[in-house]
């Protein structure tokens, strides 16, 4: 049977009607991620189903697939948002926010707001997955960590041009590594899906520490 002009018009008005409005399909991403993440932190990565996911907010299985190619699509949006390179947001507020500042101040300021930021239920929910399923050596956290170091070695590279930082110390990638490599120790020790107040607050007090040491370090007394 042939299809009407008529008829091509009215099912292509009715698929318009039925498209969410961009803000609802971004609140309907976000509870999708969320959900992910408790299932993915309950069951597992393998343990959890793409169907699993989408019921969990009360979509269909085809509905699911309008936000998400697959369920690997998904798992990698979380670890974007909850990983390593969540870190480049806070360095990008701070490089905005905090211009004329101490470098020295600077790196305090940005070392607590990371621990802040991975001390969140939904981050520590993220480091246990990572470690209990074997995701440490994943593809997307190994470049997520590359990046995000990269983005740090940027500031420290612009810091030594402009005289505020030794030269002589190593590169600015080496440094950069220098600096988030005991932190990222400090979240997959303390910051886990069970750690107890008492290792939390040992995660804030190493990292600060540890942001103390570098800056006496590399600053000559922490004076910038």
């Amino acid at each position: 049977m042939t299809t009407t002009e008529g008829e091509k018009e009215a099912t292509a008005s009715e698929r318009r009607r039925g498209r969410p409005p961009k803000a609802q399909a971004g609140d309907t991403k976000a509870a999708l991620l969320r959900a992910a993440l408790d299932l993915f932190a309950e069951r597992g990565y393998e343990g959890t189903s793409v169907r699993a996911i989408a019921r969990a907010v009360g979509l269909s299985e085809g509905g699911l697939y309008a936000h998400f190619e697959n369920k690997r699509a998904i798992f990698e949006a979380v670890l974007g948002q909850l990983g390593p390179t969540s870190v480049i947001d806070i360095l990008d507020t701070a490089d905005s926010t905090l211009t004329g500042t101490d470098p020295g101040d600077i790196i305090r300021i940005l070392v607590d707001q990371i621990i802040e930021d991975w001390a969140s239920p939904p981050s520590r929910q993220m480091v246990s997955l990572m470690t209990r399923d074997g995701l440490i050596h994943d593809p997307a956290l190994t470049t997520g960590i590359s990046t995000t170091v990269g983005r740090l070695a940027e500031l420290f590279g612009r810091w030594i041009r402009n005289g505020q930082m030794p030269a002589d110390l190593g590169s600015p990638l080496d440094l950069a590594y220098a600096l988030m490599a005991p932190i990222g120790l400090a979240r997959v020790l303390w910051l886990h899906n069970g750690a107890k107040p008492e290792e939390i607050a040992a995660a804030r007090e190493r990292s600060a520490r540890h942001a103390e040491f570098f800056v006496t370090a590399v600053f000559a007394g922490g004076n910038g």
